[in-house]
Parts: structure tokens; C-alpha cells; sequence
């Protein structure tokens, strides 16, 4: 089941966030998914899944995989991003009780949809990612055929390249031990 949500012009124009969410037929496009407890789950980003738990009123952050600090950066952005527009409670951002997770939560107001302003505010975060997610994948995809198709210009094919007694780096006449450790009088050669 996915829920389709898009932000159009009415963000443009200065409305807020809760007369946006109480707007009919506002629409976000996201990849999320309705679990059976009712919580929301978004998998756009390519480093966390941003999980809404509308049951107990928070929003609770995944890493996909374990990448160094790749993904704490990314959920200390998200949180960065839904305090600084209201969403979740300053003091609430903390790790969860999941390894690696960050969960914070969502302050209750009554009259307003809570649970559809923070989908929206998820779905700005994500458009704010947007182009720093692509330069990173065009730039590994770069990488990648750099390694695997490189220009005429940077490589040489098999045999081309003319025997010689000393090359690149490495002196034979100064190397006898393994890792150059000779000349430290480690190995006694």
C-alpha cells in the first residue's frame, strides 16, 4: 500500500506547514510503505530508513547499513532539519533503543495533523538531500568506470610498456628486506 504525497505550489506561496497538511489533495511523492501497526516507513535515502510511529507519537531512524559515520551524519541532519522547523521536541532526539538508531519525538498538539506535518517535513528534508545523494552516486559511478573502462590516456595495455633495470620507486639496490625495512636494520640483511 503507498501513500502518494506531493508538495506543489502552495509551499511557494508562504503557507505553513499546518494549513498545508490540512489542505485536501496535497500529494508528496516518496517511497513509504504502511506497516500493520500503522507506522510509516520512508526509504529514500539511500543511508536510513525514517520510520513514523504515529502510535506513540515519534520518528525513529534506521541505518540500512552500518557505514561509518555516513549514517549519523544523515539522521543528525534529519533531526537537525524537523527541530529547527518544529516537528520534534529538542530534547527529545536521542539514540534508540535499536544499535545505531536515532528516534525523537513528536509533540502533541490536538488540532493539528501532527503525523502530516512531519511526513511533509520529511519529504522537504529529502528534496534538501536530493542533490548532494545524486553527486555521490554520479561520483562513485565515475569512480567505478574510471577503474573498470579507463581512457586511452591513462592506461597502457598489456606489454606496452619497455623493460628496465630500475623503475617507478621501489631500488632494488636499496631493498633487501620485506616493506623496505633493511635500511632500519630491522631484519640484520
Amino acid at each position: 500500500m503507498t501513500i502518494r504525497v506531493k508538495i506543489g505550489s502552495a509551499v511557494d506561496q508562504g503557507v505553513s506547514d499546518a494549513e498545508l497538511a490540512q489542505t485536501l489533495g496535497i500529494k508528496v511523492r516518496l517511497d513509504i510503505r504502511k506497516a500493520l501497526d500503522g507506522s510509516f516507513i520512508i526509504s529514500d535515502h539511500p543511508d536510513i530508513d525514517i520510520i513514523v510511529l504515529p502510535a506513540k507519537n515519534k520518528i525513529l531512524t534506521l541505518p540500512k547499513e552500518l557505514k561509518s559515520g555516513v549514517v549519523y551524519g544523515a539522521q543528525n541532519r534529519l533531526f537537525k532539519f524537523l527541530q529547527s522547523r518544529g516537528v520534534v521536541e529538542f530534547s527529545s532526539v536521542q539514540g534508540g533503543d535499536i544499535f545505531a538508531s536515532m528516534e525523537a519525538t513528536i509533540p502533541s498538539a490536538p488540532e493539528l495533523p501532527t503525523i502530516k506535518i512531519a511526513i511533509l517535513n520529511i519529504a522537504k528534508w529529502l528534496d534538501e538531500e536530493a542533490p548532494s545523494i545524486e553527486f555521490l552516486e554520479d561520483y562513485e559511478k565515475e569512480v567505478n568506470d574510471d577503474y573498470t573502462d579507463p581512457s586511452k590516456e591513462y592506461s597502457t595495455e598489456l606489454g606496452q610498456v619497455p623493460q628496465a633495470a630500475e623503475k617507478g620507486s621501489i631500488r632494488p639496490s636499496l631493498t633487501k628486506g620485506p616493506y623496505g625495512l633493511s635500511l632500519y636494520n630491522y631484519y640484520g640483511y
